[in-house]
């Protein structure tokens, strides 16, 4: 059997229709993508949240290490002796001491 083609109205309808849809397509995802809350923008933002972050971390370890050496300062004698020799340069008779001194940054 012979078939007849479509009418020539109809496939231009179907053009237009499936070139629209693509338009929209496109225009949804390039807003998705680029807007001010799109997702371009919310992965920069976990990026800035990912290194606040760490640096937080490294805060949080400098603040720990700091109470270590405060918990030592008021309760071990030794570690403040030692401590107060070190920035002082001061020594036992006999003892050699070395200061280390930090290079001018001028």
């Amino acid at each position: 059997m012979y078939r007849k083609p479509p009418p020539p109205e109809s496939s231009r309808a179907r053009l237009l229709t499936a070139l629209l849809l693509t338009a929209v397509f496109l225009v949804t995802g390039a807003i998705l993508l680029f807007n001010r809350n799109g997702f371009m923008a919310i992965t920069e933002i976990q990026e800035d949240v990912h290194g606040v972050v760490a640096e937080n971390e490294l805060v949080a370890a400098e603040i720990d290490s700091l109470n270590h050496v405060i918990y030592l300062l008021e309760n071990d004698s030794l570690y403040m002796e030692k401590r107060v020799r070190e920035i002082l340069g001061w020594g036992y008779e006999g003892e050699t001491v070395i200061k280390f001194m930090e290079p001018d940054t001028e």
